[in-house]
């Protein structure tokens, strides 16, 4: 595990236009978000989600890593997006399209291969991520302006 923080931490200190500091807080509030709005929603939604062949019990660890590998890669792209043209909008739009360009593929690739069908459930799950992202967007961009 401290192989992966430090392999975290060097990327972070490489790669990101934001220190170090705000990069770690910005990933974990980030996969925090991910994760605590997107349980909430399938929680909800349970019912509507179900079908025939779904574990009986989650693999919560492939979905923790989903998470992180997605709130990783969000806070990485966003300095470049957001400071072309910096604002409350852009954030938005960078959270939604994120969060799109992680459901979508996923969700038309399941459907496609697996007895799923593309009906109003996934039409609602991909505005719950989108929305999800839009606030992830909004978030990291509070952290991002965070001066300190």
């Amino acid at each position: 595990m401290a192989h992966f923080v430090n392999l975290f931490i060097y990327w972070a200190e490489k790669f990101a236009t934001m220190n170090t500091k705000k990069t770690i807080v910005a990933v974990l509030v980030s996969f925090l978000i991910s994760n605590i709005l997107a349980t909430l929603w399938y929680s909800i939604m349970d019912d509507a989600n179900f079908v025939a062949f779904r574990r009986e019990e989650m693999n919560y660890l492939g979905l923790m890593l989903n998470h992180l590998v997605f709130a990783g890669l969000f806070v990485h792209f966003f300095p470049s997006y957001y400071s072309s043209s910096p604002g409350t909008g852009r954030s938005l739009i960078y959270g939604t399209l994120m969060a799109a360009l992680m459901f979508l593929p996923s969700g038309m690739v399941v459907r496609s291969i697996w007895t799923v069908d593309f009906n109003s459930i996934f039409f609602l799950n991909t505005l719950a991520h989108m929305v999800i992202g839009a606030i992830m967007g909004f978030v990291l961009m509070k952290i991002y302006l965070f001066k300190k």
